[in-house]
């Protein structure tokens, strides 16, 4: 099977363009592309591709090349959440700060990086439908479709990155002057109708190429449209469909769907592909996230951003069936080495724990994945400031270090081929438990919600670790045999009310997807978000800790969504209007 790579350069592009289709650029100068010089199956297909290269969020030089359109969401939807501190320590990348603590502005770098990351793919996705439009019949009718689905979908996505952040932004089609359209209007029905023309257009439903949108990738996205409007009754027969009639099914193990070793596999929808070692430089590798790995020597990457709170560890407290503590789990807050040296004598909790914490939080004394324990505070610049633990999920194996790792690294060693799931039938599944909660199918959602604890009951984390200190001194002791950790995962026997359901439903969609981008905006469409957000802050903040987030409130009606950038309102007087809110 051919791999589409989806980090290339436009100016690549147009290079292979030129090189490649010389029979038929004859009537015009050498070096001079036209609409007809593109306008066949490979220009279109290869303008496509350079649309693709963006869904990762990131352009070299360009467009999002700061991080603020990042596919991981890790800004928008963990650091604004009550899962994640913004890691590393204050004194970098100091806009994000001000977006933890809900003081974001119109002049934050991060917004308009988002908003030109984002609208960038969107020019790019219309100028495959201009290509198309001026094609005729020198590209047959089914492939012509096949682009066009694949371009509205991107359109359709990236809109949605856009609309999931920010209340009124305009909807750009390929037969608007872009800079003339206002953000006067709602733009979810724009969006499904771009989903919907591919889902009618039959769209391929197993696309030759790997990293292609597919039927069930427009199926997938426009339920996750609907949910985020709260209709579920348009949603429940996309996930249904998906659940009953597509090819995907569950992996084994919870830990199979953030493996290198396993990218594209049987559970996956679509992900955003990466590759390292291909002799296109950081271009193609994960590079909007090559700054949220562990420091330290023992793995020595960069730069432990992206720092899991305390508030998502306790949030994997279990009783003695191995049950979510739903209403209690912010008592008695665990905070594991929090203030203490790697040389300091420290045991982890011996509370009993969803093993599912293990492969998503890093912490002190517990295995990271092959890389040896993790040994504390050595591993971050700031672990008063930004709290004892690490973001596991986005990390490789050290086995797979300089080859599906860069091999030859730039400043970053840590750049990677770990594709980016965006979505998956555990997505799906879940949306699909919501569904029920919603029309009171107690039975159904717990089922659903059953399926995916059940998937993960045995994925335990081994190696029992004996050390209490770190120190350069100290032999490593693990007894491979014995679990890391005291973890037990229990099946939820019935669901009383709806109240209950939904209450466990957002628990697990927390627990399931922590750290992968989807808290915030999740806590948000769900009404939740002013009532968590105020719960989280007074306990994660309690007793001094973290000091440079002290005083941090947040605003209802207001910190629920972002501003559009001050630089696009002056680009556009009297067409862009900001949020009053702002």
């Amino acid at each position: 099977m051919k791999r589409l790579y989806l980090k290339i350069s436009l100016l690549t592009i147009l290079g292979i363009v030129f090189s490649a289709c010389e029979d038929f650029i004859t009537d015009f100068p050498n070096g001079v592309v036209t609409p007809e010089t593109l306008a066949t199956e490979e220009g279109a297909d290869l303008i496509l591709i350079g649309a693709y290269s963006l869904i990762d969020g990131y352009s070299q030089g360009g467009a999002g090349g700061a991080g603020g359109a990042s596919v991981t969401n890790w800004v928008w939807g963990d650091v604004t959440s009550d899962d994640m501190h913004r890691g590393d320590q204050t004194g970098g990348w100091a806009q994000i700060n001000l977006i933890e603590r809900y003081e974001t502005d119109p002049s934050n770098p991060w917004v308009a990086d988002m908003w030109r990351g984002n609208f960038d793919g969107v020019a790019r996705a219309n100028d495959v439908l201009n290509v198309l439009r001026n094609a005729g019949d020198r590209i047959a009718p089914e492939k012509a479709r096949q682009l066009e689905a694949e371009a509205r979908w991107l359109r359709a996505w990236f809109h949605f990155q856009l609309r999931s952040k920010i209340e009124k932004v305009p909807y750009i089609t390929e037969d608007v002057v872009a800079r003339e359209v206002p953000n006067d209007r709602e733009i979810w029905d724009d969006i499904e109708a771009d989903l919907q023309w591919g889902i009618d257009n039959n769209m391929d439903e197993a696309p030759s190429d790997v990293g292609r949108a597919s039927r069930w990738a427009a199926k997938a996205l426009k339920a996750q449209v609907h949910m985020h409007q709260k209709e579920f009754a348009e949603a429940k027969p996309l996930l249904d469909d998906i659940i009953n009639n597509g090819p995907f099914q569950l992996m084994d193990h919870f830990y199979d769907n953030h493996d290198e070793e396993k990218q594209n596999n049987a559970e996956s929808i679509f992900e955003v592909q990466y590759t390292v070692n291909d002799g296109a430089g950081d271009h193609n590798a994960g590079a909007d996230h090559r700054t949220l790995y562990p420091r330290g020597s023992d793995v020595g990457l960069c730069c432990a951003y992206s720092a899991p709170s305390f508030d998502l560890f306790n949030a994997f407290k279990v009783d003695s069936n191995g049950l979510p503590l739903l209403d209690t789990f912010q008592d008695d807050l665990l905070l594991e080495d929090y203030g203490l040296l790697d040389t300091d004598p420290f045991t982890p909790t011996d509370e009993l724990l969803d093993p599912r914490v293990d492969w998503t939080i890093a912490r002190r004394g517990i295995p990271f994945l092959d890389w040896g324990p993790m040994s504390g505070g050595d591993w971050m610049l700031d672990q008063a400031g930004m709290g004892p633990f690490l973001n596991k999920k986005n990390m490789f194996y050290k086995r797979n270090f300089r080859i599906i790792s860069v091999a030859t690294p730039t400043w970053s060693a840590g750049l990677n081929g770990n594709n980016w799931r965006v979505l998956r039938l555990g997505h799906v599944i879940l949306w699909r438990a919501e569904v029920a909660a919603e029309e009171n199918d107690l039975a159904t959602a717990r089922d659903m919600v059953n399926l995916i604890r059940q998937r993960a009951q045995d994925d335990i984390v081994m190696g029992k670790v004996a050390n209490t200190t770190f120190g350069s001194g100290d032999p490593i002791v693990i007894d491979e045999s014995q679990p890391a950790a005291n973890y037990l995962l229990g099946l939820y026997s019935s669901f009383p009310d709806k109240d209950y359901a939904l209450k466990a439903i957002r628990h697990e969609m927390r627990l399931e997807f922590a750290l992968e981008g989807m808290r915030f905006q999740d806590l948000v469409r769900w009404g939740i978000d002013k009532e968590t957000i105020d719960a989280y802050l007074a306990s994660e903040l309690s007793d001094n800790k973290l000091l440079w987030i002290q005083g941090a409130t947040y605003t209802a009606g207001q910190d629920d969504h972002f501003p559009i950038p001050q630089a696009q309102l002056d680009l556009q007087p009297g067409v862009l209007t900001q949020d009053p809110a702002y």
